[in-house]
C-alpha cells in the first residue's frame, strides 16, 4: 500500500480501535472487536448514549447478527414477531403483500421499539472489554501515517489508533470532512413517528408491518414492536419538519383518521399524546468504505430512505463482517479491502433499490402512485416477482440478479 497505510497486526493480533458513535452499528462493531481481543474505545457526543427514533423492522439478517453476541432470545422476548408486510391505498386494493413463509415456514422478522435494542446492545457493550467516553463529540479525525488521532469538540485528542471506525449516523459531520468525494443529499420526505399503547390488538393481531398510502404524499404504517406497544409512522415534507417547526395535530388526525378509518383507536392515542419524534433522510454514497485507517459503517457508509427497511440491518452486518475480516487477515489494509468486498455488494443493491422505489411512495409525483397501485399488487402474485420482492423484503439479496438462502431452520447464514 502506498503511503505507509499497511498495518500488520501485533503478535497478539489485536488493534487499537477507536469507534465514533453509540448507535446500532458503532455499538456492536465496538462489542465483536473487544471480544476477539482488540483494544477498543467508543466515543460518544451525549453525556449519556441514548436511543433516537421509535419502532424498527429487525430482518432475518439483523436477528442473526444478534444471535451471534447471544442476545437473540432477549430480543424476542422484548419485540413482536412479523410475518410480513401488508400495503393497501385508499380504496384499500393491494399495493404489497409479502410473507417470510415464503422463504422458509420458519422465517419471519421482528419488529422491536429502538431503544430496547439499543438497551440490549449498550448492556452487551458494557459486558465486553470496551471502554466509552462520552461527552466527546469527535469533529476531526487526523492521519499519522498508518495510525489515526481524533480530536474533540473541545480541542482534545485521543489515541492514535490503528483503526477508526466512524458510525456516526447518516447525518455524519465527518464523512464530508474525510471524504469529499461522498454523497449524502436529503431525501425532500420524512416521517413522524410515535408509539403507542395496542389496547385493542389492533395491530399485533395479525403480525404484520401493515401500510396505507393514497397517491404518493400520504403514507401511514403501523408496526407491532413488542410490549403490547405500536409504532405509527406518517409521512411528511422535510421542510415541514424543521426543528422549531410546529406539527398541526388537529389537520394530522383529520387526515390520518380519513385514510385509514379502522386504526381510529391508534391514531387519537398518538394525537392525544402529541409526542411526535421527527426523521430525516439522506441517500448515501462513498467513492469508498475506508481512507487508509478510518472506515465508515452504518448509515454514515450507506444511509438511505427507510422505504425498504433495511438500516439497523446492514449496520449490524457492518460490524459482524468487520470483526470477521479482522479475524481472517493478519494485515489491516487486507482486511479492510476484505471486508469492502464483502459488504459492497448487497449495500449497494439495498441503496439503488430503496432510492428507486422510494419516489412511488413519497414524493409529488401523482403517476408514480398510479403506476404502483396498478402493477405492484399483481407483481406480488407472480411467482418470480413475488420471490425477487420477499428476498428483498428480508435483506437476502446480493444484486439485482442473486440473492442468499436461508437455511433449514429458516434463519440466515451469517458466516456463508
Amino acid at each position: 500500500m502506498p503511503g505507509g497505510q499497511r498495518r500488520t497486526l501485533t503478535a497478539a493480533g489485536s488493534l487499537e480501535v477507536g469507534v465514533v458513535g453509540c448507535g446500532v452499528a458503532g455499538q456492536t462493531a465496538a462489542t465483536f472487536l473487544a471480544d476477539a481481543g482488540h483494544r477498543v474505545t467508543v466515543f460518544e457526543r451525549f453525556a449519556e448514549p441514548q436511543p433516537l427514533g421509535a419502532g424498527l423492522l429487525l430482518q432475518p439478517t439483523g436477528l442473526a447478527v444478534l444471535r451471534a453476541l447471544g442476545l437473540g432470545e432477549q430480543a424476542e422476548r422484548l419485540g413482536a414477531r412479523i410475518d410480513g408486510l401488508l400495503g393497501l391505498n385508499h380504496l384499500k386494493h393491494v399495493v404489497l403483500d409479502l410473507a417470510y413463509a415464503d422463504l422458509h415456514r420458519a422465517a419471519y422478522g421482528l419488529g422491536i421499539h429502538r431503544g430496547a435494542l439499543f438497551g440490549l446492545l449498550h448492556d452487551r457493550l458494557r459486558r465486553s472489554s470496551a471502554g466509552l467516553i462520552a461527552e466527546a463529540e469527535i469533529v476531526d479525525i487526523v492521519r499519522d501515517g498508518a495510525r489515526a488521532t481524533m480530536v474533540d469538540k473541545a480541542g482534545r485528542r485521543h489515541g492514535p489508533f490503528d483503526l477508526v471506525v466512524v458510525a456516526d449516523g447518516a447525518h455524519s459531520r465527518l464523512r464530508n470532512r474525510l471524504m469529499p468525494g461522498a454523497r449524502a443529499p436529503l431525501y425532500p420526505w420524512g416521517c413522524i413517528w410515535a408509539t403507542v399503547p395496542d389496547c385493542r390488538g389492533f395491530a399485533t393481531a395479525p403480525g404484520m408491518l401493515q401500510q396505507r398510502v393514497h397517491g404518493t404524499t400520504t403514507m401511514m404504517g403501523l408496526l407491532p414492536i413488542g410490549q403490547n406497544l405500536v409504532t405509527l409512522f406518517w409521512s411528511l415534507p422535510a421542510a415541514a419538519l424543521e426543528p422549531g417547526l410546529p406539527i398541526d395535530i388537529d389537520a394530522w388526525r383529520a387526515a390520518a383518521l380519513t385514510l385509514w378509518p379502522e386504526a381510529a383507536a391508534l391514531i387519537e392515542q398518538a394525537g392525544a399524546a402529541g409526542d411526535f419524534a421527527r426523521a430525516t433522510y439522506r441517500h448515501v454514497a462513498l467513492p469508498r468504505w475506508n481512507e487508509g485507517p478510518v472506515l465508515f459503517i452504518g448509515d454514515a457508509a450507506h444511509g438511505t430512505s427507510p422505504q425498504l427497511g433495511q438500516g439497523a440491518n446492514l449496520g449490524l452486518l457492518d460490524a459482524h463482517a468487520l470483526s470477521r475480516a479482522l479475524a481472517t487477515s493478519n494485515d489491516l489494509a487486507a482486511a479492510l479491502a476484505l471486508f469492502a468486498r464483502w459488504r459492497e455488494p448487497s449495500v449497494r443493491f439495498y441503496r439503488q433499490a430503496s432510492h428507486l422505489l422510494t419516489p412511488f411512495f413519497q414524493s409529488r409525483l401523482p403517476l408514480l402512485g398510479l403506476a404502483r397501485d396498478a402493477l405492484m399488487g399483481p407483481a406480488c402474485r407472480a411467482p418470480g416477482l413475488r420471490g425477487t420482492m420477499t428476498t428483498t423484503l428480508a435483506g437476502l439479496r446480493r444484486g439485482w440478479l442473486s440473492a442468499e438462502t436461508l437455511d433449514a431452520e429458516g434463519r440466515y447464514p451469517l458466516d456463508s
